[in-house]
């Protein structure tokens, strides 16, 4: 997958969505950057900007897009967004909440870093 870096996910993102507002295709690289932090943060493992691995950039694809349409909903704009066929208006908030939940299902998929210690007292 050709998404191993925030500014090719943040440019993904933009040619996924129709009429973005400027306030947010313009802070693209910033939404994908959180939610390559969320994924992150989740794992345990380092996940730097640059080269980042296949496993993870599904779900931070998802958590970005989750938060583009989010911003967009929330801006209060009568501008509808689009993404292929699927139009997200205004109050449309159940499409934010299905690339979350996507995210949240590939993040379990990829699972956690444990870590364990052992206390001698």
């Amino acid at each position: 997958m050709a998404l191993d870096t925030i500014g090719s996910i943040a440019n993904f993102i933009s040619e996924s969505f129709d009429n973005l507002p400027v306030g947010i295709s313009g802070n693209l690289v910033e939404i994908a950057d959180m939610a390559r932090q969320h994924v992150e943060n989740y794992t345990g493992i380092d996940i730097g900007s640059n080269s980042i691995g296949a496993q993870f950039q599904p779900a931070i694809v998802d958590f970005a897009k989750a938060d583009t349409v989010d911003m967009a909903t929330a801006q209060g704009t009568n501008d509808s967004v689009k993404l292929s066929e699927l139009t997200i208006n205004g109050e449309q908030s159940m499409a934010s909440d299905s690339f979350r939940k996507m995210g949240e299902f590939k993040l379990r998929m990829i699972g956690q870093k444990r870590r364990f210690a052992r206390s001698l007292s």
